[in-house]
């Protein structure tokens, strides 16, 4: 009677069957959690798209491998709601060894105090570091162009304060700034969000910095 096939590193117990039986994971090169506000969860896309399936499929494409992109993006939140829920989706997601991080947005437009933002913005990032995960650090195009009545063009002076804080952040830190400050207009649905070809313009972005670290 032949025996049963020895399990391997890449197996793991089929939660769905029988306790002792394996199931073969997938080759998967590499698992990218992309955290935020409703700018990484791609609010206004008609398809439904966003910059995080794309970033996957270009990671994918351009080097032959299986590259998985898991989108945390949740619409209208800001840091302090980020970081209410951060470390337990990192920890449901153990193969995710590097983070997209993208937020701040909605603080600058519910005008939260800046000192605030800053501080929940790093309670987010030590959730990272103490589960071992690299951050890409984006900073904020901010307001640009018309559509989007209910956001003050005021916001936009919080926005600059953030990008200057995220710079001196990212370096302390030792983190991967991502700069999406020059986005171009034509990119944005409605002043704030964007539409398809932008969200690819940020997925491009962000996927240089994942090479460039590489």
């Amino acid at each position: 009677m032949p025996s049963s096939p020895t399990p391997t590193a890449n197996d793991s117990k089929n939660p769905m069957g029988d306790p002792g039986t394996r199931v073969r994971k997938g080759n998967v090169y590499g698992v990218i959690a992309c955290q935020g506000d409703s700018l990484t969860y791609g609010s206004r896309d008609p398809d439904g798209m966003s910059y995080p399936i794309y970033l996957g499929r270009m990671l994918s494409e351009r080097h032959a491998q299986t590259w998985v992109t898991l989108n945390y993006g949740v619409p209208g939140e800001c840091w302090a709601e980020i970081a209410r829920r951060n470390y337990q989706e990192l920890v449901s997601a153990p193969d995710a060894g590097e983070v997209c991080l993208w937020g701040g947005t909605n603080d600058a437009w519910k005008d939260r105090p800046l000192e605030q933002s800053l501080i929940a913005c790093e309670a987010v990032l030590d959730q990272c570091k103490a589960l071992g995960r690299f951050v890409y650090m984006a900073n904020l195009p901010g307001k640009r162009g018309f559509g989007a009545p209910r956001e003050p063009w005021a916001m936009n002076e919080q926005i600059k304060r953030l990008n200057e804080a995220y710079a001196k952040i990212a370096e302390r830190r030792r983190l991967a700034l991502v700069d999406l400050t020059e986005i171009p207009a034509e990119h944005f649905s409605d002043g704030i969000h964007l539409t398809q070809a932008g969200n690819r313009w940020v997925a491009e972005k962000f996927a240089a910095a994942i090479e460039a670290r590489r």
